[in-house]
């Protein structure tokens, strides 16, 4: 028995050795591992991605994307309603003619937009109870010049060339920031001139030059000071 022992000892000690030297011989070479994905439940592993490929960004779930794609909606609508707004604000009215009051407008505005309609059509007379309806609702109105103006125009363009001085006198005196004071002293002055008033023609003709020198309505009454004179010098030498 003792001797069986000894053997098996000898036999342990001998197989150590020869595994000592094969590990000299042979070095140790560590092979490539692979990395294995568990299963899941139901179904089969995925693959794994290809050696040296750049890791998969996780996808974001549907919830997600349809919450991105609702804003992105929200904003387009946005923005086709704000092109909407601009277009409409900058679209003139299709059914109210030039100078003619929107809906809510006080009375005396459209009362002003009747006059300036009957004017237009040449119905002065009936063009002048509307603008005098709008100067007497709202003296001090935004239309007060206008009024005050086609209101006298209307006069002159009927003949009634002292009604028309009357009231060319009072818009000029009335509203003189308005652009339309040049034009009413010369219209004033030419109603003179009609009335054969040289005078008062040559007079607001030089009130024009001075108040207004800059406007294109100075640059004619000059024109005409000057021509007077030439008139003045001619009928005198004969």
């Amino acid at each position: 028995m003792r001797q069986g022992s000894g053997i098996r000892h000898l036999a342990v000690v001998m197989g150590l050795l020869f595994l000592a030297a094969c590990s000299q011989t042979y070095p140790y070479v560590p092979t490539t591992t692979k990395t294995v994905v568990p299963p899941q439940e139901g179904g089969e592993a995925p693959p794994a991605p290809p050696a040296g490929a750049p890791p998969l960004e996780p996808r974001p779930d549907l919830a997600t994307q349809v919450k991105a794609l609702e804003a992105r909606v929200q904003q387009l609508e946005g923005r086709l309603a704000e092109v909407e707004r601009t277009r409409v604000a900058s679209a003139p009215s299709p059914a109210a003619p030039s100078g003619y009051p929107k809906a809510g407008a006080p009375a005396g505005d459209k009362a002003y937009a009747e006059g300036l309609r009957l004017y237009q059509g040449k119905k002065y007379g009936p063009a002048r109870e509307k603008f005098s309806q709008y100067l007497k609702d709202q003296p001090q109105g935004p239309k007060a010049a206008e009024a005050r103006y086609h209101l006298a125009d209307s006069f002159y363009l009927e003949g009634k060339y002292k009604e028309a001085a009357v009231e060319f006198n009072k818009m000029a005196t009335q509203h003189p920031k308005s652009i339309l004071a040049p034009a009413a002293l010369l219209r004033q002055a030419l109603a003179y001139k009609s009335l054969q008033q040289t005078a008062n023609y040559q007079s607001t003709l030089k009130k024009l030059v001075q108040s207004y020198p800059k406007s294109p309505e100075a640059k004619e009454a000059q024109r005409w000071l000057k021509e007077g004179k030439k008139e003045g010098a001619a009928g005198g030498a004969r």
